[in-house]
């Protein structure tokens, strides 16, 4: 724009155009040809002579007095020269004293150009966070096939240990029918049989040998079996979230309530109870507790809780209709919230109000 203000330095000299048209045309054919003026940027310009005279846009008062350019002159009769001479004296001396340029740019609100740049970021934002969203949520599917497949290969082990341990127990049973019957009939044909006594009392040995073998067999597959069953209690409690993670939510929600509600303090065992609500619940909690941040004494109470003599009371309000929030007037004057639930954990929530 300062390239193409002047350009023809030479009319200016000779004083065929005034210095402040020659500025007005250049900047008008250059505001024409920005397109980007059409979809709601105001652009405002100011050009200044060296000495502070006003040359761009051109106030009463900042007018010389000076005849108007011969080219835009309408008196084609009169004798142009003398005129020329003023305007081109008044164009040198603005020229000698350099020109200043002030540009400032405005995009008005609900333009097409703001617009435009709001949905822009928002769309960038949207864009982020889905791709985290996918990331986590494929972390999260491959980490319960891995668990699922573990789940499945320990649940195979344990059927085959107990279906071993059944034939074991079935061949123990028919172990002792056995010894029995042999016993009922050593004992029937003691005086007929004396000779075949060493032969029966061997077999039994061997019968009574292959029971111990199976008993210390049998407790081998029993200490298995609880082995496996520890294992499938250690994998399921794999899928649940690790304590560290679950910390470190803790106490990044925690510190999140903290610096959003200043008149709420809040115990982390309610933090914990908030984010095992689900997100239709979550965001139902989290708007009784802005209201509880903004005035407490506004909100709905559903009961009134003393847990011991002489202490402070504790209240109850539901949100989501199974929801529940416990809390008791805090310190200077603020809201502390104790216990964050559901009707399920109710009487575990109300235990550990009673300890405190």
């Amino acid at each position: 724009m300062q390239k193409v203000m002047i350009s023809d330095s030479k009319s200016l000299l000779e004083g065929r155009t005034r210095i402040e048209d020659e500025i007005r045309k250049k900047i008008s054919d250059y505001l024409a040809s920005k397109h980007i003026l059409k979809w709601g940027v105001i652009a405002r310009i100011v050009v200044k002579s060296g000495s502070g005279r006003w040359l761009y846009p051109v106030f009463d008062r900042e007018i010389p007095d000076l005849p108007e350019s011969p080219s835009t002159s309408q008196d084609k009769d009169l004798n142009p020269s003398k005129d020329m001479i003023r305007i081109a004296r008044h164009n040198w001396k603005i020229m000698q004293q350099g020109i200043r340029f002030g540009l400032s740019v405005r995009i008005p609100k609900e333009t097409l150009l703001a617009n435009g740049i709001l949905f822009f970021y928002i769309f960038v934002f949207l864009s982020l966070l889905y791709g985290v969203y996918r990331k986590t949520a494929k972390e999260a599917r491959r980490i319960e096939i891995r668990n699922q497949e573990a789940m499945e290969a320990v649940n195979k082990s344990l059927e085959t240990a107990r279906n071993r341990l059944k034939e074991i127990a079935l061949r123990e049973k028919d172990y002792r029918q056995e010894i029995s019957r042999l016993r009922d009939d050593l004992h029937l044909a003691t005086d007929r049989v004396r000779e075949t006594e060493e032969e029966a009392l061997s077999e039994m040995e061997q019968l009574e040998k292959k029971l111990r073998e199976n008993a210390s067999v049998k407790e081998d597959l029993e200490f298995e079996v609880l082995h496996l069953k520890e294992e499938l209690e250690r994998l399921e409690s794999v899928r649940k979230i690790p304590a560290k993670k679950q910390q470190k939510q803790v106490q990044v929600t925690l510190k999140r309530f903290r610096t959003l509600y200043k008149n709420i303090v809040i115990q982390e065992r309610a933090v914990e109870g908030f984010l095992n609500l689900g997100t239709d619940l979550q965001l139902r909690a989290e708007e009784l507790i802005h209201n509880m941040d903004v005035d407490s004494t506004k909100l709905t109470v559903k009961r009134k809780i003393f847990s011991r003599k002489g202490s402070i009371p504790t209240f109850e309000c539901e949100f989501g209709y199974r929801g529940r929030i416990y809390w008791r007037p805090g310190p200077g004057s603020k809201t502390e919230i104790l216990v964050i639930g559901t009707k399920n954990s109710q009487t575990k929530d109300l235990a550990h109000i009673e300890k405190l």
